[in-house]
């Protein structure tokens, strides 16, 4: 079995770091991406993100698992391999490193081969194929899915099945340019960092926190999976209707839709698995059986992502 390649080395920046004070989940995804380029050379496909291009790989799956906190100064490493490859798809892993060269979290990638043009699918070269088979790697147990299910028949939510579900709105605003890949297309990284920045706001699935005291309690994610399905450009508007889908004494499963108001189509749906955290022993704190009463009065059935 071959062996992952590296494909990107530097460190977490103060500036990547949130509220919790460790390195922000969309950052991580930045990293992703940067080493899906390079690694797309292994693959015979140093042309895919110039603007010259004909063709480009896009994500349609991205899964995040996160091992252990990336915080401001440390060094951070990553390695990709190829896990399978389709006719037009290929997934690909990246495991990535932390503080002294610990794991830090893994993402698992389904991305798609596509003409820059029409967006629409084609076939891999020979050479790509060839390449490819060189890279093979198997999939890590430390990257199996632990509380989510990324392989959960994705469907296309639209703003009136957030109507009749009666999800909250988190979060809404327009997509700038600087979001944008060099085809003009949003980057997957801004799409989840307006997550990040909203979900806090979704009031089900965190009852019991304030997160502008100073108690020392706050929420953090474990897993999550985003579907990408329609591709937004600059100047399209997006809004964020969410909902909780589950509850334990340990963790809370929260869907988000990504939204456009005006088609009303979904951009990308994001299932996370968060817990309640403590950010000075800086480990997962179990709730109550009051406490998990009040989370499941919120949960929504029946909401798919």
């Amino acid at each position: 079995m071959n062996k992952l390649i590296e494909t990107w080395r530097g460190e977490a920046l103060a500036w990547e770091a949130d509220e919790l004070g460790h390195m922000n989940m969309r950052y991580y995804f930045d990293r992703a991406h940067e080493a899906r380029a390079r690694f797309a050379h292994s693959l015979g496909l140093p042309h895919i993100y110039k603007t010259s291009s004909l063709s480009t790989i896009v994500p349609t799956k991205q899964h995040i698992k996160y091992i252990k906190e990336v915080r401001p100064g440390h060094g951070m490493a990553v390695q990709s391999g190829v896990v399978a490859l389709g006719e037009t798809d290929i997934t690909l892993i990246h495991i990535i490193s932390g503080n002294k060269d610990s794991l830090a979290a893994t993402i698992t990638e389904t991305l798609s081969h596509v003409a820059v043009r029409t967006g629409i699918k084609f076939s891999w070269s020979k050479r790509t194929k060839k390449l490819a088979a060189q890279h093979i790697v198997d999939m890590p147990d430390t990257a199996k899915p632990r509380n989510i299910d990324p392989n959960e028949m994705a469907g296309l939510p639209t703003m009136d099945d957030a109507d009749i579900l009666g999800l909250q709105t988190i979060g809404r605003g327009v997509f700038r340019p600087s979001e944008c890949d060099a085809f003009g297309h949003v980057l997957p990284t801004a799409i989840i960092g307006r997550v990040s920045n909203s979900t806090q706001h979704l009031k089900s699935a965190w009852p019991d926190l304030d997160f502008a005291s100073d108690d020392g309690m706050s929420g953090a994610l474990l897993e999550a999976c985003a579907r990408h399905k329609l591709r937004p450009k600059a100047g399209d508007l997006y809004e964020i209707r969410s909902g909780l889908r589950s509850a334990s004494t340990h963790t809370r499963e929260i869907c988000h839709w990504i939204l456009d108001p005006v088609s009303g189509q979904c951009w990308t749906s994001f299932v996370g698995s968060g817990c309640r955290f403590n950010l000075k022993t800086r480990r997962l704190v179990k709730i109550d059986d009051d406490a998990l009463a009040v989370l499941k009065f919120g949960v929504i059935d029946g909401l798919k992502p």
